[in-house]
Protein backbone atom coordinates (compact mmCIF):
# COMPACT_ATOMS: atom_id res chain seq x y z
CA UNK A 1 0.00 0.00 0.00
CA UNK A 2 1.19 3.55 -0.53
CA UNK A 3 0.89 6.26 1.18
CA UNK A 4 -1.72 7.87 -0.74
CA UNK A 5 -3.84 4.93 -0.50
CA UNK A 6 -3.39 4.23 2.95
CA UNK A 7 -4.99 7.83 3.64
CA UNK A 8 -7.65 6.97 1.29
CA UNK A 9 -8.40 3.87 3.04
CA UNK A 10 -8.29 5.35 6.49
CA UNK A 11 -10.63 8.76 5.32
CA UNK A 12 -12.87 5.64 4.00
CA UNK A 13 -13.35 4.17 7.21
CA UNK A 14 -13.56 7.10 9.44
CA UNK A 15 -16.10 8.12 11.99
CA UNK A 16 -18.09 10.69 10.56
CA UNK A 17 -18.59 12.75 13.32
CA UNK A 18 -21.72 15.73 12.51
CA UNK A 19 -21.44 19.03 14.19
CA UNK A 20 -24.05 19.00 16.20
CA UNK A 21 -23.26 15.82 18.34
CA UNK A 22 -19.75 17.56 18.73
CA UNK A 23 -21.62 20.26 20.51
CA UNK A 24 -23.17 18.10 22.24
CA UNK A 25 -20.39 15.28 24.01
CA UNK A 26 -18.74 16.34 27.81
CA UNK A 27 -19.90 18.46 30.05
CA UNK A 28 -20.31 22.13 29.76
CA UNK A 29 -18.72 24.46 32.30
CA UNK A 30 -22.01 25.76 33.80
CA UNK A 31 -22.98 22.30 34.23
CA UNK A 32 -19.80 21.56 36.31
CA UNK A 33 -20.35 24.27 38.53
CA UNK A 34 -23.63 23.13 39.10
CA UNK A 35 -22.55 19.66 40.20
CA UNK A 36 -20.14 21.34 42.20
CA UNK A 37 -22.08 23.54 44.15
CA UNK A 38 -24.46 20.31 44.64
CA UNK A 39 -22.31 18.73 46.06
CA UNK A 40 -20.19 20.99 48.27
CA UNK A 41 -24.55 22.24 49.53
CA UNK A 42 -24.49 17.98 50.81
CA UNK A 43 -21.04 18.22 52.36
CA UNK A 44 -22.04 20.82 54.59
CA UNK A 45 -24.99 19.58 55.15
CA UNK A 46 -23.54 16.46 56.17
CA UNK A 47 -21.21 18.18 58.61
CA UNK A 48 -23.20 20.16 60.55
CA UNK A 49 -25.37 17.00 60.87
CA UNK A 50 -21.76 15.36 61.84
CA UNK A 51 -21.17 17.83 64.70
CA UNK A 52 -24.84 17.68 65.97
CA UNK A 53 -24.80 13.82 66.28
CA UNK A 54 -21.33 13.98 67.87
CA UNK A 55 -22.74 16.55 70.69
CA UNK A 56 -25.21 14.02 71.67
CA UNK A 57 -22.99 11.22 71.22
CA UNK A 58 -20.80 13.14 73.90
CA UNK A 59 -23.61 13.86 75.78
CA UNK A 60 -25.15 10.19 76.28
CA UNK A 61 -21.79 9.09 77.27
CA UNK A 62 -21.69 11.50 79.94
CA UNK A 63 -25.26 10.47 81.10
CA UNK A 64 -24.05 7.08 81.19
CA UNK A 65 -21.36 8.10 83.36
CA UNK A 66 -23.71 9.67 85.63
CA UNK A 67 -25.74 7.14 85.79
CA UNK A 68 -23.28 4.61 86.82
CA UNK A 69 -21.80 7.17 89.19
CA UNK A 70 -24.68 5.52 92.17
CA UNK A 71 -22.12 2.41 92.85
CA UNK A 72 -19.38 4.88 93.23
CA UNK A 73 -21.51 6.98 95.69
CA UNK A 74 -23.28 4.41 97.25
CA UNK A 75 -19.41 2.92 98.36
CA UNK A 76 -18.43 6.18 99.18
CA UNK A 77 -21.17 7.13 101.46
CA UNK A 78 -20.80 3.26 103.71
CA UNK A 79 -16.86 4.89 103.67
CA UNK A 80 -17.71 8.06 105.17
CA UNK A 81 -20.58 6.11 108.10
CA UNK A 82 -17.80 4.58 109.01
CA UNK A 83 -19.60 1.29 109.92
CA UNK A 84 -21.95 3.11 111.46
CA UNK A 85 -25.61 3.14 110.34
CA UNK A 86 -26.92 5.69 109.34
CA UNK A 87 -23.85 7.91 110.90
CA UNK A 88 -24.05 11.25 109.92
CA UNK A 89 -26.35 10.82 107.13
CA UNK A 90 -29.29 10.47 108.57
CA UNK A 91 -29.39 13.79 111.05
CA UNK A 92 -27.71 15.95 107.85
CA UNK A 93 -30.79 17.62 106.26
CA UNK A 94 -28.05 19.64 104.44
CA UNK A 95 -26.67 16.44 102.92
CA UNK A 96 -23.27 16.00 101.07
CA UNK A 97 -21.49 17.21 98.16
CA UNK A 98 -18.74 15.51 95.70
CA UNK A 99 -17.30 15.90 92.68
CA UNK A 100 -15.98 13.34 89.75
CA UNK A 101 -13.96 13.38 86.67
CA UNK A 102 -15.57 12.91 83.08
CA UNK A 103 -15.19 9.12 83.84
CA UNK A 104 -16.49 9.07 87.26
CA UNK A 105 -13.14 7.10 88.28
CA UNK A 106 -12.46 9.76 90.51
CA UNK A 107 -15.16 10.65 93.51
CA UNK A 108 -14.08 13.42 96.01
CA UNK A 109 -15.89 15.14 98.70
CA UNK A 110 -15.75 18.73 98.27
CA UNK A 111 -12.84 19.63 100.51
CA UNK A 112 -10.56 17.44 98.70
CA UNK A 113 -11.42 19.48 95.40
CA UNK A 114 -8.12 21.87 95.43
CA UNK A 115 -5.83 18.40 94.69
CA UNK A 116 -4.00 19.41 91.89
CA UNK A 117 -2.74 15.46 91.31
CA UNK A 118 -6.78 15.03 90.43
CA UNK A 119 -8.61 15.69 87.06
CA UNK A 120 -10.76 18.43 86.96
CA UNK A 121 -14.21 17.78 88.56
CA UNK A 122 -16.62 17.21 85.57
CA UNK A 123 -19.56 15.83 87.76
CA UNK A 124 -20.90 17.59 90.81
CA UNK A 125 -23.04 15.40 92.94
CA UNK A 126 -25.75 16.65 95.95
CA UNK A 127 -26.82 14.00 98.43
CA UNK A 128 -29.34 14.82 100.61
CA UNK A 129 -31.94 12.86 102.46
CA UNK A 130 -35.71 13.80 102.18
CA UNK A 131 -37.18 15.76 104.58
CA UNK A 132 -40.73 14.66 103.85
CA UNK A 133 -42.71 11.55 104.68
CA UNK A 134 -42.77 8.99 103.49
CA UNK A 135 -38.87 8.94 102.24
CA UNK A 136 -37.56 10.91 105.37
CA UNK A 137 -35.66 8.91 108.06
CA UNK A 138 -36.77 7.99 110.82
CA UNK A 139 -34.38 6.55 113.55
CA UNK A 140 -34.48 2.87 113.47
CA UNK A 141 -35.62 2.55 110.15
CA UNK A 142 -32.60 0.10 108.14
CA UNK A 143 -33.31 2.20 104.91
CA UNK A 144 -31.91 5.30 104.40
CA UNK A 145 -33.66 6.87 101.03
CA UNK A 146 -31.47 9.52 99.91
CA UNK A 147 -32.55 12.21 96.83
CA UNK A 148 -29.19 11.97 94.80
CA UNK A 149 -29.10 14.62 91.28
CA UNK A 150 -25.91 14.52 89.36
CA UNK A 151 -25.18 17.86 87.23
CA UNK A 152 -22.35 17.97 84.29
CA UNK A 153 -20.25 19.78 83.32
CA UNK A 154 -19.19 21.14 86.76
CA UNK A 155 -19.32 25.23 86.49
CA UNK A 156 -15.22 25.09 86.10
CA UNK A 157 -15.25 22.85 83.17
CA UNK A 158 -17.61 24.81 81.91
CA UNK A 159 -15.92 28.45 83.03
CA UNK A 160 -12.58 26.93 81.24
CA UNK A 161 -14.10 25.62 78.20
CA UNK A 162 -16.26 28.27 77.25
CA UNK A 163 -19.38 26.61 77.35
CA UNK A 164 -22.40 28.22 78.37
CA UNK A 165 -25.62 26.60 79.03
CA UNK A 166 -24.97 23.86 78.57
CA UNK A 167 -25.63 22.09 81.46
CA UNK A 168 -27.31 18.73 82.11
CA UNK A 169 -28.55 16.93 85.05
CA UNK A 170 -30.12 13.76 86.50
CA UNK A 171 -32.15 12.21 89.57
CA UNK A 172 -32.18 9.72 91.49
CA UNK A 173 -33.02 7.60 94.98
CA UNK A 174 -30.07 5.88 96.63
CA UNK A 175 -31.46 3.58 98.72
CA UNK A 176 -29.07 2.62 101.68
CA UNK A 177 -29.22 0.19 104.03
CA UNK A 178 -27.06 -1.16 107.58
CA UNK A 179 -23.77 -2.80 105.70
Amino acid sequence: MTPSSAHAYRKAFALRVSPAWRDTCGFSLVEVLIAIGIAGGALAVLLALLSGLLRAAEDNADLQTALRLCATIEARLYEDMGGSFPGALGAAPAGRVYFADKEGAHLRGELENGSSSLPPPHFYIEIKPFSAAPLAYEAGRAVLPLQVRVSWPHAAVVANSGQAGNAQSTEFVLSLTPP
